[in-house]
């Protein structure tokens, strides 16, 4: 007998033995898990179970990691060890394929199904999806998958913007989430913004003319005030002047002269008023006007060719705005 051959009836003996002892300890994990789902005691029957099959594969190991799981409830987990025993026997062309397949059809309509979905024309391109821990392609999103009962946790990361969405399934019913995902046609939308910013949002003016015209009519409005101030200054000075030198100072015993000074002052003053109202609607309009103009547009030039003035013109009977320029 040469060396080879003591080496290879060796090494045939020790695969015999290691075959026996896992046969062995996978019996001992086979009992195990008998006597903790007794107890309901399922995760831990479940884990032996699988260990069992894990050191002597079979189908009949394989169906019991299954019922295990079905019976703790967990039976999209069940469904997976009942096709892998389903495979396993179809392989070995043996008569329980047709058993297995009928335990699955009938546990089929009770397997929760959760669909993750991307929006229409979204951007997926650096997408990191999950699902209960474990990665979830891109390109599964819109087909549905069989999950247990309970909740779900689907965590996702685009952009470098993580995150987490929880979706509880009950036996038997269904469910969908829509990712939150950028999509092609915002791109779209914010040139559209972009270009209504440099039209003036859509108005039919530029953003520079209504920036304008808001900064005029305020200005025109602070005009107004201070020449309203002025005025009413003056007829105040003028109505006490001719309180003193015509009327001997009482109101009632003025002259000609003194009542018709008198009487202007006052319309002076009334005017002013009416002018003060007009400024403060015209400060708040114009405010309202420059304020509301879309951001992004090009700055406010100033040329020879398009310039706008406005000066008050003040005389002793009262006040006026004077506008011009030229556009």
């Amino acid at each position: 007998m040469t060396v080879r051959t003591v080496g290879w009836a060796l090494g045939a003996a020790l695969a015999v033995l290691c075959g026996i002892a896992h046969a062995d300890r996978a019996d001992q994990l086979f009992k195990k898990g008998k006597r903790l789902l007794a107890e309901k005691h399922y995760a831990e029957a479940c884990t032996a179970f699988q260990d069992s099959d894990r050191l002597d594969p079979g189908i009949g190991a394989k169906l019991n990691v299954a019922r295990c799981y079905q019976e703790w409830g967990k039976l999209a987990t069940a469904y997976r060890w009942f096709s892998e025993a389903e495979q396993l026997a179809k392989e070995l062309k043996d008569d329980r394929a047709k058993k297995i397949r009928s335990l699955i059809d009938e546990l089929e309509p009770s397997i929760p199904r959760l669909t993750v979905k991307a929006p229409a024309d979204a951007i997926t391109t650096n997408l990191v999806l999950s699902l209960d821990g474990k990665p979830l392609d891109p390109a599964q999103l819109g087909i549905s998958q069989r999950v247990d009962p309970g909740p779900h946790q689907i965590d996702y990361t685009v952009d470098g913007r993580n995150q987490e969405k929880v979706i509880p399934i009950e036996r038997g019913g269904s469910s969908e989430l829509v990712l939150d995902l950028p999509v092609k046609h915002r791109k779209v939308a914010k040139q559209a913004a972009a270009h209504d910013d440099d039209s003036g949002g859509g108005g039919g003016l530029p953003v520079g003319t209504r920036k304008l015209i808001g900064l005029g009519v305020t200005g025109a409005g602070v005009v107004a005030l201070g020449v309203a101030g002025i005025v009413t200054l003056h007829a105040r000075t003028d109505y006490h002047h001719a309180i003193d030198a015509h009327c001997r100072g009482v109101t009632d015993m003025c002259d000609a002269v003194g009542q018709a000074a008198a009487a202007s002052a006052k319309h002076r003053a009334n005017i002013a008023t009416g002018v003060s109202i007009g400024g403060l609607v015209a400060v708040a309009g114009g405010l309202i006007v420059f304020l509301t103009a879309p951001r992004g547009a090009t700055p406010i030039e100033r040329s020879d060719e398009n310039a706008m003035y406005l000066a008050p013109l003040v005389s002793r009977d009262g006040g006026s705005l004077v506008l011009g320029g030229a556009f």
